[in-house]
């Protein structure tokens, strides 16, 4: 989701900024600052994916104006590196995109809490409850983890800025509906797909890389 900020009111604005500042001081709380500067692999994955966002949300389609549509990829992101690192790799990547004049600074909290916040909150509930409830198989932690929960965040994201557009009047629902909520299914299984193989590509091959992902505990031999 991309919007003109001249679309909302400031008053929304401000409390997103607000909002959005909340979540990413959590975030700088919450990551673990000692693995990180130690581990040099975590820094290179880190600020690889925060490239890796910002192409990806350079990418983008009009759909109405002053309003266009892009993937998230958060889901991998955040089973990547875990969501304190995928929640502000998202802010440098939406910091890069602004800087390049995709997106206007003041809808910056807008965009950090409906494109970063959002899917990556989505992203670790679903795998805390797939790890805690569900039996240690790799390919549930794939389908589940990877393509439904990729999903689930493109989905709460569409519905979350439908209900933006439609209560702050920005435009009527029923163009909101004809405009945008109707391409939900375009969007949905590629975003699905794309986080999926990612994940499928990395339990495959480097499943070590994936801070979320216990080696040990999916390929034990002895269950």
């Amino acid at each position: 989701m991309s919007i003109e900020a001249g679309l909302l009111p400031v008053w929304f604005l401000v409390v997103c900024g607000f909002l959005a500042l909340v979540c990413v001081a959590t975030a700088l709380l919450c990551a673990n600052w000692a693995v990180f500067r130690q581990n040099q692999s975590v820094q290179h994955f880190f600020f690889a994916v925060c490239v890796g966002l910002g192409v990806l949300w350079s990418i983008r389609a009009g759909i109405s104006a002053g309003l266009g549509v892009h993937f998230l990829g958060m889901v991998a992101a955040t089973l990547l590196m875990g969501w304190p690192l995928a929640l502000l790799a998202g802010l440098l990547g939406l910091l890069g995109i602004t800087v390049g004049g995709l997106e206007a600074p003041e809808a910056l909290g807008v965009n950090v809490l409906f494109c970063v916040v959002l899917p990556t909150a989505s992203a670790h509930l679903i795998n805390v409850a797939v790890q805690k409830y569900l039996p240690p198989n790799p390919f549930v932690y794939i389908f589940l983890g990877g393509f439904f929960n990729g999903a689930v965040s493109i989905v709460l994201v569409a519905c979350a800025t439908a209900l933006m557009l439609g209560l702050l009047e920005v435009y009527p629902w029923q163009k909101v509906y004809h405009d945008y909520f109707r391409y939900l299914p375009l969007m949905l299984f590629p975003e699905a797909f794309l986080n999926g193989m990612v994940i499928a590509g990395l339990v495959g091959t480097v499943p070590h890389w994936l801070s979320t992902f216990d080696v040990d505990r999916y390929f034990n031999d002895e269950r």
